[in-house]
């Protein structure tokens, strides 16, 4: 199986090609593709949320409290997910925004620092306690309405390495782990973001989705089964690689830009929005079709042409 996975990956790498239009195939894939029933808004923090000075933009429920899924109008905590950014010298508030908010649709609180710099993670864990501070304050929108006991973290490149770093040292503050495009260890070496590797076959909490591209030179398969292989079988985990993506597909918007780099985004964030978001309800929230799509044999271990690699441990 992974040897079949590298061929596939090294003849991408050699033939990258213009990207036809990603289209979801299965059912679960389409049903977390599309925009969840939650309408969304956005915020910025009102003062720095981390350490290094930044602020937080925060994309969340417009009606909070509200659970269409569950009928519940007032009641509900929502789930936060944490977002760790690529490396950049300044991070806009809109970058990576189609991502952020099509979670934010699904009835998740999803917040990050403009850190470009996420490194060893000290700003991802003050932009968690900034968020879930929110839902303790008396007179902040979000007070009351945090689910403390659910939280995910995501990040791209520089991000998902911080990610992976935080998940092999069993950081207590999160629950699921989604690392997009996690870079080759030297690279994460020289930005302090290098996972423990030793760590990850002791890691006895969480789960973790691994995601990147075949056509990804930062992050091509090798890297992430890198990753993959030595995490814990205690824990559930799962591999894949999206066909012909690239290192910065997250920052479609959902398009890629006109007169971007070659191979840099060949197919937009559509790729993102299905999978990582069905991961993120079925471990954040109880969505009862998690199994079905990332089982070894799931939903997702069919979705080529789409997806070309996918390992599992999950029954």
């Amino acid at each position: 199986m992974i040897a079949k996975m590298l061929a596939a990956g090294l003849m991408l790498l050699a033939t990258a090609a213009a990207a036809p239009r990603y289209e979801p195939t299965g059912p679960i894939e389409r049903k977390y593709a599309a925009d969840g029933p939650w309408a969304t808004s956005v915020t910025v923090s009102g003062a720095a949320c981390d350490c290094e000075g930044n602020v937080c933009d925060i994309w969340y429920p417009t009606d909070l409290g509200s659970n269409p899924l569950r009928g519940e109008r007032t009641s509900f905590r929502h789930p936060v997910i944490v977002f760790a950014n690529g490396t950049a010298d300044s991070v806009p508030a809109d970058k990576n925004a189609a991502f952020l908010r099509h979670l934010a649709s699904w009835g998740f609180v999803v917040v990050r620092s403009r850190d470009g710099w996420t490194g060893g993670g000290e700003t991802v864990v003050d932009a968690t306690r900034y968020i879930l501070g929110q839902g303790t304050e008396p007179g902040s929108p979000f007070f009351d309405r945090i689910d403390s006991d659910r939280v995910g973290l995501t990040g791209h490149s520089q991000g998902a390495g911080t990610a992976v770093k935080l998940f092999a040292e069993q950081n207590r503050l999160f629950a699921t782990y989604v690392p997009i495009s996690t870079p080759e260890r030297p690279v994460c070496i020289i930005a302090g973001c290098a996972p423990p590797l030793a760590s990850l076959p002791t890691v006895a909490r969480g789960s973790i989705f691994y995601v990147s591209g075949h056509v990804d030179v930062v992050s091509p398969l090798p890297v992430n089964l890198g990753y993959y292989v030595p995490t814990a079988n205690g824990v559930d985990k799962a591999l894949g690689m999206i066909t012909l993506g690239s290192h910065t597909e997250i920052e479609g918007n959902p398009d890629c830009a006109a007169g971007g780099l070659p191979a840099s985004c060949n197919v937009g964030v559509y790729p993102l929005l299905g999978y990582p978001t069905a991961w993120f309800m079925w471990k954040l929230q109880d969505a009862a079709d998690g199994p079905a799509a990332f089982r070894r044999e799931g939903e997702l271990a069919h979705a080529a042409p789409n997806w070309l690699g996918y390992v599992s441990n999950i029954r």
